[in-house]
């Protein structure tokens, strides 16, 4: 069978070759620019300083290899990236399944929890000054930082 050239496009004409050229540069993925490209992208997001664009690559670069390098070394910490999934650890009983956790607070920070919020009360608002004025009058010899210390510590049990 004779074919005519007319026949030939430039898309025919490259299936001709396609067989010869896989056989000596194997997969076609493996000698495409693809990659290269994608790479490339990624190394021009460093450049910051477009005069000098090699150093500011170099420098991205070496900064992030940093960081990936001593991310391995703390333990609790979640770098930014791909979000972890939250069905992650339900398993070993994290998450929404498994055993609730109780937090225990210390009860000088309930104590200031308490008092802000009586304090940004419009009704209690008497009763702290009658309560500084209870607290001034007991301790003449102490400093103001040590009455107001003493205050925020003590109102909450006064009043009630």
């Amino acid at each position: 069978m004779v074919f005519q050239p007319s026949f030939f496009n430039i898309m025919t004409h490259l299936l001709v070759h396609i067989v010869k050229e896989i056989s000596i540069l194997g997969p076609v993925f493996l000698h495409n620019m693809f990659p290269f490209e994608r790479y490339m992208a990624v190394l021009k997001k460093y450049v910051r300083n477009r005069s000098r664009p090699e150093c500011c690559i170099s420098k991205g670069y070496g900064t992030e290899e940093v960081i990936e390098f001593c991310i391995d070394f703390i333990n609790e910490l979640s770098p930014i990236g791909v979000s972890m999934s939250r069905h992650e650890g339900r398993m070993k009983g994290k998450g929404t399944l498994g055993k609730k956790s109780n937090v225990n607070i210390p009860d000088k920070e309930i104590r200031k929890a308490t008092f802000m919020v009586l304090q940004n009360s419009s009704l209690v608002a008497l009763y702290i000054e009658e309560h500084m004025n209870i607290v001034r009058s007991e301790n003449p010899g102490k400093f103001k930082t040590w009455i107001t210390r003493h205050h925020i510590d003590t109102f909450a049990i006064w009043l009630k």
